[in-house]
């Protein structure tokens, strides 16, 4: 009995289409990241905004480690995913300037 070889993904496709699939892909997760990061940010201060009521009573210094501790954990959480993804940060394009 002959047993079939497996053949990695890269092998299947030539390396035009591997290499297209792979940047489409960079592409795709560098824009949901970006948005999503902006979304998160945009909470947070909307966040901030909110528990603006707390500011002289004695929830002022849980409220604002809460932000705080928030904020810390989304920049790096996109920073890790950035590396794992081997995405550099982009600059903020003005509104309609990006690519489709």
């Amino acid at each position: 009995m002959t047993e079939k070889k497996s053949q990695p993904a890269a092998l299947l496709f030539p390396n035009e289409l591997y290499a297209s699939v792979c940047a489409t892909m960079k592409k795709m997760m560098a824009n949901y990241l970006d948005t999503n990061e902006k979304l998160a940010k945009e909470t947070l201060g909307w966040y901030e905004k909110a528990t603006v009521w707390a500011k002289d009573t004695p929830w002022a210094p849980l409220v604002e480690k809460q932000i705080s501790s928030a904020g810390k954990m989304l920049d790096g959480s996109a920073s890790m995913t950035r590396k794992l993804w081997q995405i550099e940060k982009t600059e903020e394009t003005p509104e309609g300037m990006q690519e489709a």
